[in-house]
């Protein structure tokens, strides 16, 4: 793992199905996350699909927002999405959905820093006055963990 790849993993007793409903669709991620506090669709009916486009609606100290793209909609097994903001790279979000063979499902959530090149170095000082920090892999690991517990317990409790 590239230290611009951050991955936390859950075991959640639910199946892939229930689990991709919930991972597929950016405009629930509020429920689970502790910064993601929506989004909003820009493009597309329906099922998310590749090339779908929604601005991500987010908060720490103050709120902003982000353009994404659906970049894989694998039915039950994988959804990722690049975010922007403005010209700016930021990075791919990633679910990856295991149906285990006890009905569980191992859900990997895996972030991929996509802040490189001159962009990347004018995109990074920009968490700073949100609140996000200069260190996007150790406070994306944090939400990552807290999103993914949650999600857990959501899926744990229908």
């Amino acid at each position: 793992m590239s230290p611009y790849e951050v991955v936390e993993i859950v075991t959640i007793d639910a199946p892939a199905s229930a689990v991709w409903s919930a991972v597929s669709d950016p405009c629930e991620y509020g429920r689970w996350s502790p910064e993601a506090t929506g989004a909003m669709r820009n493009s597309g009916t329906g099922a998310w699909a590749v090339g779908d486009r929604f601005t991500g609606l987010n908060r720490a100290r103050l709120s902003w927002r982000t353009q994404c793209r659906v970049v894989v909609a694998q039915s039950e097994r994988r959804f990722a999405f690049d975010v922007n903001v403005g010209p700016f790279p930021i990075a791919r979000w990633a679910f990856e959905l295991e149906a285990l063979p006890d009905g569980c499902t191992r859900v990997t959530q895996r972030w991929t820093d996509r802040r490189d090149g001159v962009l990347g170095v004018l995109a990074k000082p920009a968490g700073l006055p949100v609140g996000r920090g200069y260190d996007a892999a150790t406070r994306n690991r944090q939400t990552m963990r807290a999103t993914l517990d949650a999600l857990k317990a959501d899926l744990e409790s229908n």
